[in-house]
């Protein structure tokens, strides 16, 4: 009996240790789950000349008692790692250089807690800002051009007796700026942006609002077809209109990350890496009015293989991420300038910054903290070459199709008026004078990208697909939406991978094509010809729902046509399209016609028949028998006009 209640109490156990194992780690994220939100922050403190300044803060305790708030500042950062700790949440493990605590704040309005606070250098003067009966104020132990630089800011809230911690950053500016980074906000537009279709106009509407502030938008030309083949885009593509109608803002091509440019120009294909930038400038402009700038903008690495084949399509300026070279450029000293690439003749490059591109991409940080984090990182690079004599450049990806408006309203809107940039196009940054300065290499090499193979089947299905497209473009001219369709499908095909999955793509392309094609017919039913000359009735059937402009030919050696033409363009409109062709026929038989169905170039065979043709009432029978029907009918004219005169005599 006490064997069966040792084993049962041991099975309790394993049973309770095991609910205890699930719960404890929930109730352990618990207590670590912040309880409040910064809704906005200022990134930037300006020390005036009487040693103070303001910054102000704005946080959101939704629930509970908030019964404190302290706020502290941390020695000025040296490293970039350092800044990296504070956006990934691990504060500094030096001591605070300044502080100060609200308890029982009062400056309280609903959910938000207000803070206007007081910065003193060492020798500052000025009344503190208050919350309520409270001074708010941070004292630094610097004076002058010692206080400029980038502070770690922790901001504590206690709630229902619980403290909760936040990082921040903040960068503080006493002294004149003489050379601010050039910053190039740029907003990408990519399938995100259309599968998120009411965030990303959304995201318009804010580029749209800070017409003034230069910037540079990399648009795919995915999205751009989507929006130009559906009906219900109205909307989306008035947006993005609306955030290119500046002057300041402008456009540059962004090929799709899976487009085998290397590829194609290494199977003989140069005119497609040529036609996929064409394709996005076209839908940029048709969408927009705008036709984008000169560079091009790679969104992951990409192969020295690519940009040759771009270099040979007439692109000589491209931005690649930082990833994409065998030294990162954002973790060394040397960045910020234009520089060749290894291996690639004619073209200039700039890298973008992948750990702002992370921290602009990171939603785990409400939108208010990260672009007060966005804009201190900005000045901390401004710090690590303060005196830099050549103009140095920050490229900032900014998802349209993921990014929160709130941050980007909160990111451009600051930046009009901070002192350690200055908002950018593009175009600036590639000025050949500045490679290599600022002790950046003149030169870079490209990671290794995998080899992208092609099958022979790969290379055949696309030389005919393009044969194919080229022809039938031309007489779908008159309809843009389908034409753009078609180049959309046939560009999507020309991926990376593995020639299994391109066969896979390409196959898709030539069915939708097949199918295209296959719905145009002649009527061959049996032409009867009244005499030597006459009009041939031809019917042409198209299933089509867009106008298409056709060629018919009319292959006979029986039939003399009008001014000898033998061929009629026609545009097919509706399922069916009477024709009426003059002909005459030269030896009065019955014969063969056969007819064909083209493109306007003649290269694409849309549909053929072969009629019957009977001509009637010119053989020699016929006018045999038409002389004696006469003669009868004369005859009897002339033995009925003799009765009746015998007749009169006898009388």
């Amino acid at each position: 009996m006490f064997h069966r209640f040792s084993t049962w109490w041991r099975a309790l156990s394993v049973v309770l240790l095991g609910l205890a194992t699930l719960t404890w780690p929930s109730a352990a994220q618990a207590q670590t789950t912040s309880a409040f939100s910064v809704i906005s922050q200022d990134a930037v403190a300006s020390i005036s000349s009487s040693g103070s300044s303001t910054f102000h803060l704005d946080v959101s305790v939704p629930h509970g008692t908030t019964n404190g708030v302290a706020l502290s500042l941390y020695p000025q950062m040296v490293y970039r790692s350092e800044v990296t700790a504070i956006i990934d949440g691990a504060g500094p493990t030096t001591s605070p250089v300044a502080s100060t605590t609200v308890t029982s704040p009062t400056c309280v309005s609903g959910s938000t807690l207000s803070l206007s606070v007081s910065l003193f250098n060492a020798l500052g003067t000025g009344s503190s800002h208050r919350c309520g009966a409270q001074p708010v104020h941070l004292r630094l132990p610097c004076q002058g051009a010692a206080c400029d630089g980038v502070y770690p800011l922790s901001i504590a809230v206690t709630v229902d007796n619980i403290r909760h911690l936040e990082w921040s950053m903040i960068a503080v500016h006493a002294l004149s700026v003489l050379h601010p980074l050039l910053v190039d906000f740029m907003p990408v537009v990519d399938p995100t942006a259309w599968a998120s279709a009411s965030l990303a106009q959304s995201n318009f509407k804010v580029i749209a609002r800070y017409g003034s502030l230069p910037l540079t938008m990399a648009i795919d030309y995915r999205p751009l077809s989507s929006a130009v083949l559906s009906s219900s885009s109205r909307a989306w593509r008035n947006s993005l209109s609306s955030a290119l109608a500046s002057t300041d803002h402008r456009a540059i091509v962004a090929p799709p990350a899976n487009a085998d440019l290397a590829g194609l120009a290494a199977n003989g294909f140069a005119g497609e890496v040529t036609s996929q930038i064409t394709l996005d400038r076209q839908l940029l402009h048709t969408v927009t009015g705008r036709y984008p700038d000169g560079p091009v903008y790679f969104s992951s690495p990409t192969s020295s293989g690519a940009l040759i084949a771009l270099a040979h399509a007439g692109v000589s300026e491209a931005v690649l991420p930082d990833n994409a070279f065998s030294e990162t450029p954002s973790t060394t000293l040397g960045w910020g300038a234009p520089f060749h690439l290894t291996g690639v003749t004619n073209v200039t490059a700039l890298a973008t910054d992948g750990g702002l591109t992370q921290l602009a991409a990171d939603a785990a940080i409400e939108p208010g903290r990260r672009a007060a984090l966005t804009l201190a990182t900005l000045a901390f690079l401004h710090f690590e070459a303060p005196n830099a004599p050549a103009e140095r450049t920050v490229i900032v990806p900014l998802n349209t199709g993921s990014l929160s408006p709130t941050y980007l309203d909160d990111l451009l809107g600051p930046s009009q008026s901070n002192p350690f940039i200055t908002p950018s196009t593009l175009t600036p940054s590639f000025d050949p004078s500045l490679i290599a300065s600022d002790n950046s290499p003149s030169e870079r090499t490209l990671t290794t990208v995998p080899y992208s193979s092609w099958s022979s089947t790969n290379v055949a299905t696309l030389i005919t697909l393009i044969s194919h497209t080229s022809s039938f473009l031309q007489a779908i001219a008159a309809s843009p939406t389908q034409s753009w369709a078609l180049q959309t499908y046939l560009a999507r095909a020309e991926q990376t991978g593995d020639s299994v999955a391109r066969q896979s793509a390409l196959d898709l392309v030539s069915t939708y094509l097949n199918n295209q094609l296959s719905g145009f017919r002649i009527d061959n039913s049996t032409i009867i010809l009244t005499g030597s000359g006459g009009n041939l009735p031809i019917t042409l059937f198209s299933s089509a729902r867009y106008p298409v402009t056709v060629v018919l030919h009319l292959i006979t050696d029986r039939l003399k046509f009008p001014k000898n033409q033998s061929t009629y363009a026609e545009t097919l409109n509706a399922p069916t399209t009477p024709l009426r062709i003059a002909a005459i026929d030269r030896l009065g038989d019955s014969f063969t016609l056969r007819l064909e169905l083209t493109t306007p170039d003649g290269n694409l065979v849309l549909a053929h028949a072969a009629v019957q043709v009977r001509v009637a009432g010119t053989s020699v029978v016929g006018y045999i028998l038409s002389g004696a029907s006469f003669f009868v009918l004369a005859w009897w004219w002339l033995r009925t006009y003799r009765r009746k005169s015998r007749g009169r005599h006898a009388r």
